[in-house]
This record gives C-alpha cells, structure tokens and sequence, in this order.
C-alpha cells in the first residue's frame, strides 16, 4: 500500500527537474517584453543559450536547452501513468485508506496534466500517453485540441478526488486543480481553432478563479514583499527595510496563506542532485560587489545577498512599469512619488558596506561625496565607514542625475533610458546605468538557508507555483475577454491595495514614504481594462515568476510577436511566425521510428 504513495512522490521529484535549472528560466523568461540576457548569457558571455533571448540561427532543433524540458515533460507524464494505470486496484488496507487512495490518483492527475500544459504551450501538437507499458520507438503528434482535452478530463478527475487541504505541504489540492484548470480555460479560449467556445471558456475560467478566490482556503499575504520570506535558517536577520530577507518574527515564510501550490526543495545533502536541487536563487542576481567591473566599494558576496550569476535581467520596459506615480510616469517630488510597493518587494536595490578585510577594525572602505560616478572606486577616493549599517549601493527605479549622484557617499545606480524599448548594453555598466552586468535584483528565489556559503548553488526553498495573487489576475483577463471590464478592474484592484503603502505605524517606513492605502492613485478603472494592461499588471505582481513567456503565448501568435518586438530590442531584429512554437528537439525526431517520420513545428 505504501508504494501508492511511493509512486506518486516519484511524479513530484520529476516536477522539481523540470523546474530547477538552466532550461526552465530560459524557456520561461528569457527572450520576452520583460526579461533579456545579462552578460553571463548576452553576446561575449559565458553562457552558450543566448539565442533563447535573441531568437537568432543558433536557435533550432538541435539547442542544448530545449530537449531536457522535452524530456522532463514527457518524464513527468509516465510516472503518472504508472500510478493511474496501477493505482485504481490497489488494496485498500493498513496505511492506505479510501481518502489517500483517492488523492494519489488525483495528485497523478493533475501533475500528468500540468505536464501537458507546460509542453503544449511551448511545442504546440504533442503525442499523447495515457498509459504505461513496453518502451515504443513509434509516435504520432496529435492536435492541440486533442491535447487540451486530455488536460481537462484529467483536472475535473483531480477536482473530483482531491482534498481541500493536504496534510504534507506540497502535495497539491483541490484549489491547485481548480486553479490550474481556469488558466487551461483561459489559454484555451485564445486558440484559433476554439472559436465556438471561446466565450464558453472565459466563462470557465472566470468561474473556477472565483471558486478559489471565494473558497475562504487562501488569503493574500498583507505585505507584498513577505511572500518571498524564507524562514528554513532559523535566525534569518532582521530586515526592516525588506530589501532582502523578512524578519521569522513576523509570521510568514514561503509556506504562506496565499501558496496554493509549490515545488519543495531540499537543503539535505543527500538529495543534492540535478532533479531536487534549485539554483533559480543565482540566476537573476546583479554584480553588486566590488572588483573587476564591480561599481561599490565596501561590499563584498555575502550569503544574504546571494551569489550574482547574472543570467537575466529586466528590460527598461519592465523597469518602466513600476514608474507609475500621483504625477503619471514621472517622479513627484520627495516623499509622495511611491505608489505601488511591489517593485521593492520583488527587487533588491539597497546594499549595505560589509567588508571589513584590511581595514581598521569596525571600517570597511566608503565613496566620499564627489567620487567618480563610473569605472571602479579608488582608494583616493574612500573613507571608513561602518560595516553593515552603511549604504554602499542603491538602484534607482529614477534617472538620477549626475550632480545628485556625486553629492552621496554611495554608489548609485540609474536607469540607462527613459525610452522603454532601448538597449541598455553593455557600455552603460562603465557608467554608472543599468546595463548588461548593473540592474535591480529579482531577489523573489534569494535562498539564504544554504548550507556552502554564497557559493552554493543547490538551493532549498521552496518555488511558489501557484498563488491567490495570479488567481485574481486570471480572473481579470477572463473578464477581460468576457467584455465585463468592470469585473476586470475590481479583481485587480485588490491586489492594487494590497500593492499600496501599509498604513500602520509600524510597517508604513518600511516601504515608502507615505500612506495611500485608499489613495485613489492606486487604484485602476474599468475605462483601464485591456488586455495590454492586464499582461502589465501580470508583470507588476508576478515578475519573474517564470511564466512570462507562456503568458504573452497564451492570447496569440500576434500579440507574442508585437510585444516581443516592441520591448526587447535584442529579439525584435529577429522574431519571426516561426518562434511562436519551440522547434521540437532533433533527439526526439531521430529517435521516432515508422513509416511516418515525427513532424517538425512550421518553419523549422
């Protein structure tokens, strides 16, 4: 009876190589109107995947990223199939009684159909599985809506026998099926060969957003930024600023109210290997140390602070989509620019002075106000500061000016553009702007539970999948497409006071400088509501949640291909019709045998 569940934990350890390492974030992120290269990855890095952001020749069926995806999928989908085909006739008896029994064959559901859905997004036709049995060398591709009907006659039997709540954290539920079926509705009503039920399957995802939304098993975390708490270290520092971690005292970590589903990851050592390990904690990490290229002094790696691999960075339009203020697009004035916390509570731009190697003790070098604002700082130019309570860098959501700049004893940091499509390359690092090396922090992964130091890659916590936050924005864009804006604006704007300054005393300093919890400037109307503003609100509240490429996918070939050309000047000179569906990797063609050879995606 205990090999049930054996089996089914076998399907959840295939989600974790799935979503753990290089491929996933460049498959998910990389290459759309929010996220691009930063040097590790860009042109001159050290990273071969470029392509997946510049859509260039490299880019075809024999890219090293786009198999393993492929296969984990598929790897995912026949542990499910072993449980489905063996489960139903398994004993009831001794540890296994009829509501497990009933959950292990929903669990095995769901994580077959997440399956298909992730591949079905990416690849388009799939060949389809349903059952375990002899390894065949023949296949076929089905149609897309052949597919989707696979992926929802496997949630509604998910819906039928999964429990409201789990006693294992991580095991999914009836919310996280519910969940995941109004998103299947809501990608499936965009298809152009679903045009009949379109309306139908709005309806569908509206309807199962709300029954989450209203199930009274989830709420919304109050503080935006302390959904990325992590309390695995159980003296995690206080973070009255909530650049990086959350204080444990205040109640939150990532097994949080608003979590409907997430991935676990472990810090054992034990299962240190490819598929339960993360290192998502790395990949979106900026250069904020001292050194070759390095713009601050007085700061040193530091496992808080988390080792920058630089892989990804936000665009300038996705920088520009925090610069919403009581004045429009531009700054106010001191004090009441701020309006929407969630850029502080996803991105890390304060850094404090911590180096104190070679220095008198308790000091650590310091920018004297009128040091250079570009290239290294220089002795000459340094003074003794505390460490660990003084500012060394700070990342400006603004354009400062250079005359401000110098005026400041830290670093900082500004956006290289006002123009949200220009390139930001890499000459704007030697000065002082955001560039390919230089940019805020996506700090939603930093992982300092780690046992190795900043070095270590094999993060243990836990990836959030699905959250109540995303609910509210699926419902949004289903009435969005339902012709009820109304309906849109209202579900947004909840998440819109909750993204507005909290007015207790206690919290207001922490992430801005007034209170607006009922400032009508947060707030959205129904005259806002177009699918355009929906894709940027889903940027404002889940960016880099990895599901960006899916998301500008999901409503079509033309709405993909006009924001990617409008915002990534590293993909527009490239992106054609072809890059709506991945090419399907060389290893599976070759490896299909038959009369009939395994098809390629259009145009490659």
């Amino acid at each position: 009876q205990q090999g049930l569940t054996d089996l089914t934990n076998g399907i959840y350890a295939g989600v974790r190589g799935y979503n753990g390492g290089d491929a996933y974030y460049g498959m998910e992120v990389l290459g759309t109107d929010t996220w691009t290269a930063a040097d590790q990855v860009a042109a001159g890095g050290n990273q071969p995947w470029v392509y997946l952001d510049t859509y260039d020749l490299q880019y075809n069926s024999l890219s090293a990223f786009l198999n393993p995806q492929w296969q984990a999928g598929y790897t995912i989908i026949a542990r499910a199939n072993v449980v489905l085909d063996n489960g139903p006739s398994t004993p009831i008896g001794g540890v296994l009684t009829q509501a497990i029994k009933d959950s292990r064959l929903g669990e095995a559901h769901f994580l077959r159909a997440w399956a298909y859905f992730q591949l079905v997004q990416q690849y388009g036709d799939l060949t389809i599985n349903l059952h375990s049995g002899e390894l065949s060398t023949e296949a076929a591709r089905a149609p897309e809506d052949s597919v989707y009907k696979v992926i929802i006659d496997d949630l509604n039997q998910a819906i039928a026998l999964l429990p409201v709540t789990q006693s294992e954290f991580g095991r999914v539920t009836l919310g996280a099926a519910q969940h995941l079926l109004a998103k299947v509705y809501l990608t499936r009503a965009y298809r152009d060969w679903n045009t009949a039920n379109k309306q139908a399957d709005f309806q569908q995802a509206l309807t199962l957003a709300n029954s989450v939304i209203n199930s009274g098993t989830y709420s919304l975390v109050p503080i935006y930024a302390d959904l990325w708490c992590g309390t695995h270290r159980a003296a995690a520092p206080a973070d009255p600023g909530r650049q990086g971690f959350c204080d444990v005292t205040n109640g939150f970590s990532e097994r949080n109210p608003e979590v409907i589903w997430s991935i676990q990851f472990s810090y054992d050592p034990v299962q240190y290997t490819n598929t339960a390990t993360s290192y998502n904690h790395v990949v979106f990490l900026s250069q904020y140390d001292g050194g070759a290229g390095g713009w601050a002094a007085g700061i040193t790696r530091v496992l808080d602070d988390g080792r920058p691999f630089r892989r990804v960075r936000p665009t300038p339009f996705a920088i520009s989509l925090f610069q919403q203020t009581r004045c429009g697009a531009v700054p106010c004035g001191p004090g009441v620019d701020v309006v929407d916390t969630r850029f502080d509570g996803s991105f890390q731009t304060v850094w404090f002075a911590n180096q104190t190697t070679s220095n008198p003790a308790g000091t650590c070098p310091k920018c004297t106000s009128g040091a250079p604002i570009n290239g290294s700082m220089l002795p000459g130019s340094q003074v003794g500061a505390a460490a660990g309570s003084d500012t060394a860098l700070v990342y400006s959501l603004w354009q400062v000016p250079d005359s401000f700049r110098r005026s400041k004893a830290y670093r900082i940091g500004t956006p290289c553009t006002t123009a949200p499509g220009a390139d930001c390359g890499k000459d704007n690092d030697a000065l002082g702007r955001f560039g390919y090396a230089h940019y805020p922090s996506l700090k939603k992964f930093q992982d300092n539970g780690r046992t190795g130091g900043f070095n270590d890659l094999n993060g243990g916590k836990d990836r959030i999948v699905f959250r109540l936050g995303e609910t509210y924005l699926i419902a949004a864009e289903a009435a969005v497409g339902l012709g009820q804006p109304q309906v849109a604006a209202d579900n947004i704007n909840v998440l819109r006071v909750r993204a507005a300054c909290d007015p207790t005393p206690a919290n207001a300093p922490k992430l801005c400088a007034v209170s607006h919890k009922s400032d009508p400037a947060i707030l959205v109307t129904a005259g806002q509501m177009t699918l355009d503003f929906v894709m940027d609100e889903r940027e404002r509240e889940m960016s880099g949640e990895m599901t960006r490429w899916d998301d500008l996918h999901r409503p079509g070939k033309d709405f993909f291909l006009a924001r990617i050309r409008t915002w990534n000047p590293y993909a527009a000179p490239n992106i054609t019709d072809k890059h709506y569906l991945r090419p399907i990797p060389q290893q599976q063609i070759q490896g299909v045998t038959g009369p009939v050879p395994y098809p390629q995606n259009p145009g490659w």
